[in-house]
């Protein structure tokens, strides 16, 4: 993985624990406290609301900022702890101010209670450490929430809202392009379509109808980012290596390749950099919070580092 340890550097800044799903800060100023910093794509847990400081830089967002690709939120003012995001960030003055914020649902669509209570939506297992509250069976569920190996582990979940002529929806990495074999994100079955310009490793964010253990495809697209940016910030876990050790951060976009597959822990949780195309950065993230982005000269563009 050309020499993984060379990679690594000093993480200084602790990010704050994950707020109640269902509270909201009164006071915040406006602001996204996950694996973020400057003119970049980040994608990562809202983890705290109110207005930031990583690296002495702050992170601010304007309350009335169209969400691109909302489900269950249309403006940055309605963000909370759990959701997932993807932002681009440009500089502004001695601050980062959040361009565009895209709203990232890794499943929708009815949820499947099992008889021992395990939770899967579009045939995808759910793992997830809070409570569901009134939410049964069939009831429309959004899933926030991280890829781990074929699962989602959940950082929030909400009933859908309205009535009737709810989307099926998934996001997620392709893994495994097979002719032979069914198109799958997770262990959902993708129905109806089958692109030819994938590559293992692409992301796919697909709308539709609701199977047994699929979705029927209506619509879709690929890629984190409307266009790629120059430096992704990713939090996300690590696909297993596959036989020529290519392995990808799930959900983000990021593509690398190993030649000691036993380095990878598609267990553990990662926050990655990604500079000019190429994996410039990977650290170990093992709980929420624990460590963030802190030292990023090598990663950042020149113009990022003053």
């Amino acid at each position: 993985m050309m020499a993984l340890r060379n990679w690594i550097f000093a993480l200084l800044v602790c990010m704050s624990g994950l707020a109640a799903a269902q509270t909201e800060d009164p006071e915040r100023e406006g602001g996204i406290l996950g694996t973020g910093i400057r003119d970049t794509g980040i994608i990562g847990t809202i983890t705290h609301l109110g207005s930031i400081i990583v690296n002495e830089q702050r992170i601010r967002f304007a309350p009335d900022l169209p969400i691109v690709d909302g489900v269950s939120v249309v403006r940055a003012d309605g963000l909370l702890p759990g959701h997932i995001v993807a932002v681009i960030a440009a500089r502004d003055g001695q601050d980062w101010q959040a361009v565009q914020i895209r709203q990232v649902v890794a499943l929708a669509g009815p949820l499947q209670v099992s008889d021992d209570g395990g939770l899967r939506v579009l045939g995808t297992r759910v793992l997830y450490d809070g409570e569901i509250g009134e939410l049964r069976q069939g009831d429309w569920v959004i899933i926030s929430g991280l890829w781990r190996s074929d699962q989602v582990i959940a950082t929030r979940i909400e009933a859908a809202t309205g009535s009737g002529n709810h989307q099926a929806r998934i996001e997620g990495s392709i893994l495994t392009l097979d002719e032979d074999a069914p198109l799958r994100v997770g262990t959902t079955q993708i129905l109806g379509l089958r692109p030819r310009h994938l590559d293992p490793g692409d992301v796919v964010r697909i709308t539709g109808t609701p199977q047994a253990d699929g979705i029927a495809v209506a619509t879709l697209e690929t890629g984190v980012f409307d266009a790629a940016p120059g430096v992704i910030l990713a939090e996300g876990y690590l696909s297993p290596p596959q036989e020529k050790g290519l392995y990808t951060v799930l959900g983000a976009n990021i593509v690398s390749f190993t030649d000691n597959p036993g380095m990878i822990d598609p267990l553990v949780r990662q926050l990655a950099c990604e500079t000019g195309g190429q994996l410039a950065a990977m650290i170990a993230r093992d709980e929420p919070g624990d460590v963030g982005f802190a030292e990023l000269s090598e990663c950042l563009p020149q113009g990022a580092r003053e």
